[in-house]
C-alpha cells in the first residue's frame, strides 16, 4: 500500500478545488471530477471502475487521463491508495485512516486512526516494532459475513 502526503486533504470544511490548489496542482476539470466521483462514492475505486463513473459527467475524459490525473494527486497527498484483491484502489486523503476488508465480500471500510488507540503503542511495547500511524490494512470479516457463517 502506497500513502503519502499526509498532509492530504483537510476534510469536509475545505473545498475541492481549494486542496488542489492548496497542494499545488493546478484545478482542471477532469481531477475536479475525479475528485467528486470518489467523493460521492464515498469508498475506494480502481481506475476502470473510477474512468466509468467520471465518463457520466464528463464524456470525454480517457481512462489514461484518469490513470495519470490519480498518479499526480496521489503524489501529492490528495489522494492515497490501497493494493486489494489484485488491484490498486484510490481513495481520498481527507482524514488519516485505516482500513478494513472483509475476507468473504472484499467490502472496504475505512476506519478513522484515532479509533485504534493504543493500538499502534501496543504493538511497540511488545515487539518493538513500529508501525505506521495511518494507512494499514486489517482483514477480517464485517457483520454481516460473520452473521452469515455463525448462521
Amino acid at each position: 500500500m502506497r500513502d503519502r502526503g499526509r498532509a492530504g486533504m483537510s476534510g469536509e470544511g475545505e473545498d475541492l478545488g481549494e486542496t488542489l490548489t492548496r497542494l499545488g496542482l493546478r484545478r482542471t476539470v477532469p481531477r475536479l471530477t475525479i475528485l467528486t466521483a470518489l467523493r460521492d462514492a464515498a469508498t475506494h475505486l480502481s481506475v476502470p471502475r473510477l474512468h466509468r463513473l467520471v465518463i457520466s459527467a464528463y464524456e470525454m475524459i480517457s481512462v489514461s487521463t484518469v490513470y495519470r490525473n490519480v498518479t499526480v494527486m496521489t503524489a501529492r497527498g490528495v489522494l492515497h491508495s490501497v493494493d486489494h484483491a489484485g488491484e490498486t484502489l484510490f481513495g481520498l486523503a481527507a482524514t488519516p485512516h485505516h482500513h478494513l476488508i472483509c475476507r468473504r465480500c472484499d467490502v472496504l471500510v475505512e476506519l478513522p486512526a484515532d479509533r485504534l488507540g493504543g493500538a499502534g503503542a501496543a504493538v511497540m511495547e511488545s515487539t518493538g516494532f513500529a508501525m505506521d500511524p495511518v494507512g494499514q490494512v486489517l482483514r477480517g470479516y464485517c457483520r454481516r459475513c460473520r452473521r452469515d457463517l455463525l448462521a
